[in-house]
């Protein structure tokens, strides 16, 4: 299942998530000593765009493509921006054309095989796919118990789909497909929210989707258990605290 095909789920994600990749962007741009823009880069499952956009950074022509229509339908615009509907293993491409793929936060979606496997055909020798995931670490500045609350309650009543989180990004691994893994980074980023942007957040993950798509429950339902068991990290609607993101990027590039 795909869980981002309905559209309330891309109308979701188009107001709920937040636009952390400016910042992984600038740590991709400093790691490669990016001091000229490249002229061709692929955003592999761009969602609504807030990927694709930063890659504008550092790229002239900036490519996004999506297995969802309805995600595609909501993606951010910019003349310079070319999106496509596509799988990640099936790229409407020539050979040899991109100098940079990106992946955020979508490769355990993937036949990650069959998706190096197209990598290696779309990348220009010696160029780079860069996989980077912003993901929820439950870390909210100044109260430890949300972090307990996360897994204890909210994974317990929704538990998380699952998913490709045990691929082995392995230098050994990734020789046989022509590709070398150089190294892996890791920070952390801050995220402001308030209740009610926590909440649309927490909606647009893709157990939630799931328990609404498999009529479990619905989004009013969700939001407003969300709006209770969220009141006592909040002192009013209006207050503001900062979640914290962990986020890491694979530097891999093409051998040849």
């Amino acid at each position: 299942m795909n869980y981002f095909n309905p559209k309330t789920a891309a109308e979701r994600y188009s107001k709920g998530r937040p636009d952390f990749h400016s910042n992984t962007i600038k740590h991709i741009k400093d790691y490669l000593h990016l001091d000229e823009k490249l002229n061709n880069a692929l955003d592999v499952a761009c969602g609504t765009g807030l990927s694709t956009k930063a890659l504008l950074e550092i790229s002239t022509n900036v490519y996004g493509t999506d297995a969802s229509q309805e995600m595609l339908n909501l993606a951010v615009q910019s003349g310079k921006i070319h999106y496509s509907l596509a799988p990640a293993e099936q790229q409407p491409f020539e050979d040899n054309y991109f100098d940079m793929i990106t992946v955020s936060s979508g490769v355990h979606w993937f036949n990650i095989d069959q998706f190096l496997a197209e990598a290696n055909r779309l990348l220009k020798s010696r160029s780079w796919l860069v996989v980077y995931e912003n993901h929820f670490i439950s870390e909210m500045a100044g109260n430890n118990n949300f972090t307990n609350w996360f897994p204890d309650v909210y994974l317990k009543k929704f538990p998380s789909p699952p998913r490709n989180n045990a691929y082995s990004w392995t230098n050994e691994n990734l020789v046989s497909k022509n590709f070398n893994f150089i190294t892996e980074e890791k920070f952390k980023n801050a995220v402001s929210f308030n209740k009610k942007q926590l909440a649309i957040y927490f909606t647009t993950q893709s157990n939630i989707i799931a328990a609404v798509e498999k009529n479990q429950t619905s989004y009013e339902q969700v939001e407003n258990w969300l709006d209770e068991e969220l009141a006592s990290f909040f002192d009013d609607d209006d207050t503001t605290r900062t979640i914290y993101y962990g986020n890491w990027i694979k530097f891999i590039q093409r051998a040849n």
